[in-house]
């Protein structure tokens, strides 16, 4: 069964609401709501400081990444990523999807998002964004 989220999006980013929980144990449904980049550019996805610490994720080593603002080492962390649907009717409890965990990147604390969603999550899913500034993402 297949599943989506629509939204609107603001007119120079495509933030979406997500929730970030620890890798395991994957019945541990506690995480944290925040608000994601989706970056289509971006391989990998990533999570900030401001994220990773309250979650207790742990460091997995830095590596090498190379980006827009150059190369350097980045500290890596497993994380999962949940969507939920917002506008779904609550008739009784539902969960979020969560997606297998990942390895993702730590992002710097310049920017005004706390986790950035690249094409290791964003290849699952089917993507739309139209001119009105309508999104759409299929998944599961």
């Amino acid at each position: 069964m297949s599943r989506c989220i629509e939204w609107r999006r603001e007119r120079r980013r495509v933030l979406l609401p997500v929730l970030i929980l620890a890798p395991y144990p994957v019945t541990d449904m506690t995480g944290i709501d925040v608000m994601a980049l989706l970056d289509t550019g971006s391989t990998i996805s990533g999570v900030s400081g401001r994220v990773a610490e309250p979650l207790g994720l742990i460091r997995l080593g830095k590596r090498p990444l190379s980006s827009a603002h150059g190369e350097g080492q980045v500290e890596r962390y497993a994380f999962r990523v949940g969507l939920r649907d917002e506008n779904e009717p609550r008739l009784a409890p539902a969960f979020p999807f969560v997606f297998e965990e990942v390895i993702g990147i730590e992002l710097a604390g310049a920017f005004d998002f706390n986790v950035l969603l690249g094409m290791d999550i964003l290849g699952q899913c089917d993507f739309e964004m139209r001119r009105d500034g309508s999104c759409r993402l299929g998944f599961a």
